[in-house]
C-alpha cells in the first residue's frame, strides 16, 4: 500500500500510536518499544554477540480488517549492519502490538536500544475477505507472551533438544575422565617401574609393600578424578576406592607379618 493508503489506515485505527515522521512512501517505520528476553525481562537496550538473538515489541499497535494483511521487514540500513529478523505475516482480523525477532549474523556484537528504529510495517491487501480471520492464540497479544499456549505443543521438541545437550555434556564428561584414567595409569606404570629398580636388592617384603603402595595411590588419584567427572557407571566410582584400600590393606599386612 502506498504512504496515502496507509494514512488512511492509521485513522480508521488499524494502525495505532503511530508517529507522523515514520511514514514512508510504502511502508511504516516502526517505533521500537522494549527487548525481551527468555526469561521475560524487558530492557531499553540489549547487547547481541554474534548469533544471538532477541525479541522486539514495538510501540504500534495493528488491528487488521479482513482484506488487509501485515507483513514485518528489516530496515536497509539494518541489514548492511549485520541483522536478521523473523516474523509472521499477519493475519486479517490479527489484533496485536507488533513482536519480530532479531539475530546478529555479523562477527561483531552489535547494541540496540529503544531510540534505535529496527523494522518497518508494510500493508498488503487481500482480494476478498476472508472467511475466517486470524482468532489464534497471540491474539489481542499487547503485552510479550513469550512462547504462549505453544509450549505444550513444542514440549516435545524442548526436551528432545535438552536431552541432546545432555549427551554432549556426558560425551565430555567421558572424555576427560578416559584422558585422566590414562594419564593416571602410565604415571603408575611409570612409577613401579622407578620403585621396582631403586628396590632392587631389597628383600621381597619390602618391594611388595612399596609397590602396593604406589597402586594404592594412584587407585586413590583415580577415585578423585572419578569423583570430579561424576561418572555415571556406579562401578567406575566404587572400583578406584576399593582397589586403594585393598592396595593399602594389603601393604599393611605384609609390612607386619613379612
Amino acid at each position: 500500500m502506498s504512504d496515502s493508503k496507509i494514512r488512511e489506515l492509521i485513522s480508521s485505527g488499524v494502525l495505532t500510536e503511530t508517529r507522523s515522521e515514520n511514514l514512508g512512501p510504502v511502508s511504516y517505520d516502526l517505533t521500537t518499544r522494549a527487548f525481551h528476553t527468555r526469561e521475560r525481562q524487558s530492557l531499553e537496550k540489549v547487547t547481541l554477540s554474534p548469533g544471538d538473538s532477541t525479541y522486539v515489541s514495538t510501540v504500534e499497535v495493528i488491528k487488521l480488517p479482513e482484506n488487509i494483511a501485515a507483513r514485518v521487514l528489516l530496515r536497509n540500513s539494518r541489514i548492511r549492519q549485520g541483522l536478521s529478523l523473523d516474523a509472521p505475516l499477519y493475519f486479517p482480523g490479527h489484533h496485536t502490538r507488533v513482536f519480530f525477532r532479531v539475530t546478529n549474523m555479523s562477527s561483531d556484537q552489535i547494541t540496540l536500544s529503544t531510540s534505535d528504529g529496527i523494522a518497518q510495517l508494510v500493508f498488503e491487501t487481500v482480494e476478498g475477505n476472508v472467511e475466517h480471520p486470524y482468532k489464534g492464540i497471540f491474539s489481542d497479544e499487547l503485552d510479550y507472551r513469550g512462547l504462549g499456549g505453544y509450549k505444550d505443543i513444542y514440549a516435545n521438541e524442548i526436551e528432545m533438544i535438552d536431552k541432546k545437550t545432555d549427551e554432549v555434556r556426558d560425551i565430555e564428561k567421558h572424555m576427560y575422565a578416559n584422558v585422566l584414567a590414562l594419564m593416571a595409569i602410565f604415571a603408575a606404570i611409570f612409577t613401579l617401574v622407578n620403585v621396582n629398580v631403586v628396590a632392587a636388592g631389597k628383600c621381597l617384603s619390602q618391594v611388595l609393600v612399596l609397590n602396593l603402595t604406589t597402586v594404592g595411590s594412584f587407585g586413590a588419584l583415580v577415585a578423585l578424578i572419578t569423583a570430579v567427572v561424576k561418572p555415571k557407571e556406579r562401578w567406575a566410582r566404587i572400583t578406584p576406592w576399593i582397589v586403594a584400600v585393598a592396595a593399602f590393606a594389603v601393604a599393611i599386612l605384609v609390612a607386619i607379618f613379612l
